[in-house]
Parts: C-alpha cells; sequence; structure tokens
C-alpha cells in the first residue's frame, strides 16, 4: 500500500462517509474501535495489523493499542474511548496546542492519566487519545524533570480538523513518520524545544566546490579503449567482443555462500551453472526435446554479472550446432521497450509475434499458404461452417475474407497469435522455441511477476523452454508472493568473475584482434570507429594489463569498491586509469625504461579517490565513501559510519565460522547496541541510511528503498573494502581530511597550513592532525562501555588510534584480520 500523504487523504476520503456514520451512531468504545479506529489506523496510515497489538494486560489495566516496530520494540500507545466522550472545551475546529491540564483538555484528563500509566509501564515516548473524532497527541515521558500533566498536546478537536490538518495528522500517527521520529519533531515544537544542537563546520576544500582537472590527449585516446572495450556493456555493442570475453567461471568463483544460501532456501533446487560449457543448460534443453515437456529455468545473477552475455554466447557458441539447428531461439529484450511498465506485458507479447514469425516463416512476412497453415484450425472450421458456402461456390472469395479474418485476429489477439506461432514451430517444424525475456529488472517487482506469469502461461501452447534471467535481490522479493510460489521452474546461479580476470580477457581480445593481418584489423577498429592508430591501440592494451592484470592489489581493491558488479567494476578501472592522477603518458613511458608508476599505490589511491577532480567529491564519486561526515544538525561521533561497519563485518566473520547462522543484524537491535554507547537511536538510523544508500550495507529484503528499525542489515564487500581505506590506506585519511566538515576552526586551519607546498611529510601531518581530531568528538558522543559485548568496538577505536604516526609502507598498512577477510571474498558478491 502506498504511504504518500495524498494516497493516504484519497483512501481517507473513499472511507469517510462509512467511518461519520459509524461515528454518528454512538457505539460503544469497542465500536469505535472496529467501526472506525481500525480502518483510519490499516487502510488510511497503512499499519500493519502485525505492528498492532490490541488488549496487551498490564499492571494498569488492558490497553487498547500498543504499537511496534517488527523487532517487537513498543514505540507508542493509543487509548481509545466511545465516539463522543472526548469532546473537548472549544468551538474551534483549528488544530491547536495546548496544556494537558488546561482547561481545553478538562473532558480528556481521565483519558490523559490512563494513557500515561500505559505508557510509562510501556517504556513509550508518547501516546495518543482519541474517540474516532477528537485526536489528542503528547510525550508520555519526559527527562526535563517536568511532570507529563504539565506538558503540552496537539490537539485535533475535530473530524474537519483531521481533514483540514491531514499531513501534520499523518506525521504524527503514520508508520513512516513514527519509525523517522517525526511525530516527536512536533511535539517538540508545540513544546517550544527550539535548542538547536547544530555546529559550525569548516572545510579545507568544500567538497561541492570539486573542479574537474584536463585531461591530456592520451587520456582521451585511454578513455576510447576503455567506452570500447572495457566499460561499455550496452546491447547495441559488439556481440562478438562480449561473447568472447565472457569468463569461465571457476569452482572457486562461485557466489556468496550467504548469497547462495538464501536462494537454496527460496527456491529449494538452486545449482551452479559451469559457465565454461553450459552442459546443464544444455541437458534440459534435451529432456525438454525427449519428454515434450514445457520446462522454465531461472539465471540468477546479480546486476551486471553477465547474464545477458551468457545467453548470446551459450546459444551462439556451447549449444552443439545439431541441437541449435533444432531451437528456435525468441529473445525479448525489454532493455529496448518503451519503459513503460503498464505496457510491458503487451510490448513483450508483440515482440514474441515478431521473433516467432522471423522464425518459422520464409519471407520478411509470412505469406498467405504460411498464415493459412498457422491458422490451419480455424480454416477448417469456417469452411466447414460459418463461410461454407462461400469455400463451396467460390474459393478465391473465400480466401479474400478469410485473409481479412486472421489478419484481424493476428492483429487483435497477439496473445491468441503468439500460442499458435509456438503450436506451430513445435508441431509444423519439429522446433524447440526458446523464449528469453531479458532485462525485466528495470521494471517495477509487480512487472516482473506479470512477466514472468507470462513465460509460464505459454507452456500451454506447446512443449517450450523459457529462459528469465533475473537478479538474486529480484527473486528473493517475488519468491515472497507472487508466480514464483506457483509455477516450477528450475534455477541456475551465475557467478560473477573478479575484475582481473574481466580485464585479462578482454585484453587478450585486442591483442588476437591486433595479431591478424594488417587490413582485417584496421577494418575491425575503424567500423568501431576508434580515431587512435592502431599502434596505440597495442601500446594501450599494454598498459592496461600492466596497470590492472600484472597488480592484484588494484584489481582486488576494485572488485570489492563495485561490489562485483562487472559495469561497475570496470567503471572503476576506467576512473583509475584516466585520472589525471595516474597520468596514462607515465606509465607507457615506465615500459621503456623509465620508473615504475603502477607500484605506485599512493598515485593508485589518489586515482580512485579523486578520479578527474581536484579532490574526493561524493557528487562524482559512487564508489567512495567519506566515512567521517557528521551533520550540522545534531552530530553524532565522526567514526560512528566506521563502527556499524566493524560491527557488521564482525557480525559476517561469526556467521563463516558458524557462530551464527545469519551475517544480518536487526537494524533495531543495531540501534539498541549503540543506545547503550549514549548514541540516539535517531542518529544511528540515519548513519545507517547514509551508508546504506552509498552501497556499503545491503538489507535483506532487496527492494528496501531505505533502512527501517524492522530491517535486517549486513555489511556489503565495498562496506569491507572501505574499513580497507580507513586503516590501510594513508591517501583516504588525507583526502577526507581535506573535505570533511570540522567543528573545530584552529583545526581545519592547521590542515590548511600543512597544505601549502605540500610533501610527504605535511601530507603525514595532516593525516595525524586528523585522526586526533575524529578521536576527540567521537570520545565525547560515544562511550564504549565496560564488557564483552563492546570488546569489538574498543578494538575498532584502538584502531584508528593506532594510525596515528604510523610510517610504515602503505601495503602493509592493511590490518591483518581485513586482509584475510577480503582475500577470502575476492571473486564474491
Amino acid at each position: 500500500m502506498s504511504n504518500s500523504i495524498d494516497d493516504a487523504f484519497s483512501r481517507l476520503q473513499g472511507i469517510e462517509a462509512e467511518i461519520l456514520v459509524a461515528l454518528q451512531s454512538g457505539p460503544n468504545e469497542a465500536d469505535t474501535r472496529f467501526k472506525a479506529l481500525d480502518r483510519i489506523l490499516l487502510e488510511v496510515m497503512g499499519w500493519e495489523r502485525g505492528s498492532i497489538f490490541t488488549e496487551p494486560p498490564t499492571e494498569s489495566g488492558f490497553i487498547d493499542y500498543l504499537f511496534k516496530t517488527g523487532s517487537e520494540r513498543n514505540l507508542f500507545v493509543l487509548e481509545a474511548k466511545r465516539s463522543g466522550l472526548l469532546a473537548p472545551e472549544t468551538k474551534s475546529n483549528e488544530k491547536m496546542t495546548i496544556a494537558l491540564d488546561g482547561p481545553v483538555a478538562k473532558p480528556m484528563k481521565d483519558g490523559i492519566r490512563q494513557a500515561l500509566a500505559y505508557a510509562n509501564e510501556q517504556g513509550v515516548p508518547t501516546a495518543v487519545l482519541t474517540d474516532g473524532v477528537t485526536w489528542l497527541f503528547f510525550r508520555a515521558s519526559r527527562t526535563d524533570g517536568r511532570p507529563p500533566m504539565k506538558g503540552k498536546g496537539i490537539l485535533f478537536p475535530s473530524w474537519k480538523t483531521v481533514k483540514d490538518y491531514f499531513v501534520p495528522f499523518m506525521e504524527l500517527i503514520s508508520p513512516r513518520a513514527v519509525l523517522d521520529k517525526r511525530h516527536i519533531a512536533h511535539l517538540n515544537d508545540a513544546e517550544g524545544y527550539t535548542v538547536s544542537e547544530a555546529e559550525q563546520q569548516y572545510t579545507v576544500y568544500p567538497p561541492n566546490e570539486a573542479k574537474m582537472r584536463a585531461r591530456d590527449a592520451m587520456a582521451s585516446d585511454a578513455a576510447e579503449l576503455f567506452a570500447q572495450f572495457f566499460s561499455r556493456l550496452s546491447n547495441d555493442q559488439d556481440k562478438e567482443m562480449l561473447r568472447d570475453c565472457f569468463v569461465e567461471t571457476a569452482e572457486s568463483h562461485k557466489a556468496d555462500l550467504e548469497l547462495e544460501k538464501i536462494i537454496q532456501n527460496v527456491l529449494n533446487n538452486v545449482a551452479s551453472i559451469a559457465t565454461d560449457r553450459g552442459g546443464v543448460l544444455q541437458d534440459q534443453i534435451e529432456r525438454t526435446m525427449a519428454t515434450q515437456r514445457a520446462e522454465t529455468v531461472l539465471l540468477i545473477g546479480n546486476k551486471g554479472s553477465g547474464k545477458s552475455t551468457f545467453i548470446d554466447r551459450f546459444f551462439g557458441d556451447i549449444l552443439p550446432q545439431q541441437l541449435r539447428k533444432k531451437c528456435l531461439l525468441a529473445r525479448v529484450d525489454l532493455a529496448e521497450s518503451t519503459g513503460s511498465a503498464s505496457t510491458a506485458v503487451e510490448w513483450c507479447i508483440l515482440q514474441l509475434r515478431n521473433a516467432l514469425e522471423d522464425g518459422i516463416t520464409s519471407g520478411e512476412a509470412p505469406s498467405y499458404e504460411e498464415l493459412q497453415g498457422i491458422f490451419f484450425s480455424e480454416y477448417q472450421r469456417m469452411s466447414k461452417g460459418p463461410l461454407k458456402h462461400l469455400y463451396e461456390s467460390d474459393k478465391n472469395a473465400f480466401k479474400i475474407e478469410f485473409g481479412r479474418h486472421i489478419e484481424v485476429r493476428r492483429e487483435t489477439h497477439v496473445d491468441e497469435y503468439v500460442r499458435l506461432l509456438l503450436a506451430r514451430a513445435a508441431k509444423g517444424h519439429g522446433l524447440l522455441p526458446c523464449l528469453v525475456f531479458d532485462n525485466t529488472d528495470q521494471f517495477p517487482l509487480e512487472t516482473q511477476d506479470k512477466v514472468y506469469q507470462l513465460a509460464h502461461s505459454l507452456e500451454s501452447a506447446a512443449p517450450i523452454f523459457n529462459i528469465v534471467p533475473i537478479t538474486d535481490r529480484s527473486v528473493w522479493r517475488l519468491s515472497k508472493a507472487g508466480a514464483l510460489q506457483s509455477y516450477t521452474s528450475r534455477s541456475f546461479y551465475l557467478p560473477v568473475p573478479d575484475a582481473k580476470q574481466i580485464i585479462s580477457r578482454r585484453v587478450a581480445f585486442i591483442k588476437k584482434k591486433l595479431k591478424g593481418e594488417k587490413p582485417t584489423t584496421e577494418a575491425y577498429f575503424s567500423k568501431r570507429r576508434f580515431r587512435v592508430q592502431i599502434n596505440d591501440i597495442r601500446v594501450m592494451a599494454d598498459t592496461v594489463e600492466k596497470v590492472f592484470v600484472d597488480n592484484d592489489y588494484v584489481t582486488g581493491l576494485i572488485g570489492r569498491l563495485g561490489n562485483f558488479d562487472i559495469r561497475r567494476m570496470l567503471k572503476l578501472a576506467e576512473r583509475i586509469f584516466v585520472s589525471p592522477e595516474l597520468k596514462v603518458d607515465d606509465i607507457i613511458k615506465s615500459s621503456f625504461g623509465g620508473p615504475s608508476v603502477t607500484a605506485d599505490r599512493l598515485r593508485t589511491h589518489r586515482a580512485l579517490i579523486k578520479g578527474e577532480y581536484d579532490r574526493l567529491s561524493e557528487v562524482e564519486n559512487d564508489f567512495v565513501t567519506n566515512m567521517f561526515v557528521t551533520e550540522q544538525t545534531k552530530p553524532g561521533s565522526p567514526l560512528l559510519s566506521f563502527y556499524c561497519l566493524w560491527v557488521l563485518r564482525q557480525k559476517l566473520s561469526a556467521s563463516k565460522a558458524g557462530e551464527s547462522d545469519d551475517r544480518h543484524w536487526l537494524a533495531d537491535d543495531l540501534c539498541s547496541y549503540f543506545d547503550h554507547c549514549g548514541v540516539p537511536e535517531e542518529i544511528t538510523l540515519r548513519t545507517l541510511r547514509r551508508i546504506y544508500k552509498r552501497g556499503l550495507i545491503e538489507t535483506l529484503d532487496p527492494n528496501s528503498e531505505d533502512v527501517e528499525l524492522s530491517d535486517r542489515v549486513a555489511i556489503k564487500e565495498s562496506g569491507i573494502a572501505h574499513l580497507e581505506l580507513v586503516l590501510g590506506s594513508s591517501v583516504y585519511l588525507e583526502q577526507t581530511a581535506l573535505v570533511t566538515g570540522f567543528a573545530e576552526q584552529p583545526v581545519r586551519d592547521e590542515i590548511k597550513k600543512l597544505t601549502i607546498q605540500p610533501n610527504a611529510q605535511k601530507f603525514t601531518e595532516i593525516r595525524d592532525v586528523f585522526l586526533r581530531y575524529l578521536l576527540k568528538p567521537d570520545a565525547a558522543r560515544l562511550e564504549i562501555p565496560a564488557g564483552s559485548s563492546f570488546a569489538s568496538l574498543m578494538e575498532a577505536r584502538r584502531s584508528v588510534r593506532g594510525r596515528i604516526g604510523d610510517d610504515r609502507p602503505q601495503s602493509r598498512q592493511q590490518p591483518r584480520d581485513l586482509r584475510r577477510q577480503s582475500s577470502g571474498n575476492q571473486g564474491r558478491r
């Protein structure tokens, strides 16, 4: 159910008449709850029934409504009275702030005290009192020394008030608003709490003012090479290159074990495809041919794992020719559609019609005789039925009439026509229709579900072989509700290769092309609009190999920061290769006896972090996140993001060691963990949301738009890479120091002075000044309790402190446990 304000208001208007009739009939308290409140809470506000507990017993009595998070954490209480009982001492229809012990609230005081008692016993901060018409929202627990009855509340005295002020009303009681603490913000405003906890921040170089640096001619050529052979994986690209560069995934590079476990639990029948031969898929096709039964296969892999290229390569290169001749491949690529979710299924059917016609007809369009064969049963029916006399008296006139009839059917009953084409292909031509529904992931889940249903529905027409590529994140959600629950299918997981394998295969492809005869080679590259000379391409390919293939530390970091998404890994490689920091021309010179550039990790890390800009900017850099950013309003510890990733990595390590079955941690529990350290829940939740949007953590539900308290979260490979950067890259600390906001201006000024005529020693000093500053507000805003539960957190703080004065070589700065963790995850999703 949509929880937008406009949609909620429309739902309220839709049931308003029924609610008013129910309330005006003078119901008792139970009727008020059943006929009005339940409908407002569930149908309008969008609360789930599992989040609302009615009549739970307490020492003070039975609570009417107790609202909880998905993790059973109490949120607020609602006390309901029979309609008309709470009419306030005012004739106004305006939303107002009232004193809880004042004259306006006089008829409500017993209900207020009752709600306060319940709220105190349940440890919730707010309470609601209502009779369905009048609504009062107020703070139930206080930390300012003021008795709760001396506080203030927000009153909606009538139904008209609720409608006229629906936006604040919804922000006081809707699920998302309550989880976001917007209801508390409204109540704080009502009580005059306007004291700001904001801090002034000063930066050496504001990240939003980042400027692009000039790219030299050599870097421009390098960028073209990357665009043609390394970064671009769009549908209009060189299919030969994509198929030839497809990496045959070894067993050691299968999918992440935990992700595979989730898929196995969902589908109960997941196997890994040996992508060097495609034998499992080939066996499945042969079985379909032999048994004359339709089969559907889910090809599962993360976004950018090469699912489309796998299918091209399988049918073009792997499947034996004698089998390939018996397959009618009809591919529907939704990336080429209009993008409209509402017409996606109809578009798919039209594409199938065109592809199947091409496969079983002899010309550009079906001939009359071929259409007659496709509609043969219809031909017989009409010749013996409604057009019998025309058929017997004038066969040409019959054919004309029949032609008009079947053209109408072809254009207006496309779904039926596609089924006839499938039957004709199987029965008339002895072919196995192999239907591929590709790139559905750009559409909403509801549309993906409909496409999957379409694929299965076509099985009734003829023996067919459906292939539906789908991301691992989508298959989890669709399995909970939809066609995946209703239909049988075989599922195979497509493992993801690492960055080194991907780039190495592309370099090998280029070199193979360069070894061909000169005219052929020049023709190949010129057709792809290369402006650089063949010799330049050869040098560039050698340079790419030198930077990435010969240096595992570069490709390993690229893989983790890109979360082993092929497109993201290649984009990261391009970012490094064309950065002015790396200087491609210097690398080329090093091939002829000059100093080695690729061994300079400092330069490589600057290229990764800054790209083509003069500083780190998260606006233009999707891969590297500043871990030390704090909000100016109610700032938390600048190390909180680091700590969140640290404890989530510990959770992952425990699950791999067999100490836990789940690498995910409930966000609510994580907030409670840091609450013991004095960090307010809203600050921890805000931090989790930031690193979630930056791709450092993931939710168990792959389609969550944001992190809620009820979500389970886990660290991603990019999160592990960022821990490595904090503890193993002086460049990362140096660059984040230049763009992080400081609450103390003298610290900013000290670092700014060190940037004048910089050298290695000054950058070391920048790092140390920065780390000492980070630890100061961290100690003030986050107190780590004693005890084994927080030993890991204390270790995290010590690891940061240990970086001060750390002059070890860059290559040895990565902590042992992180090196072990990252090496165990190379090549995984």
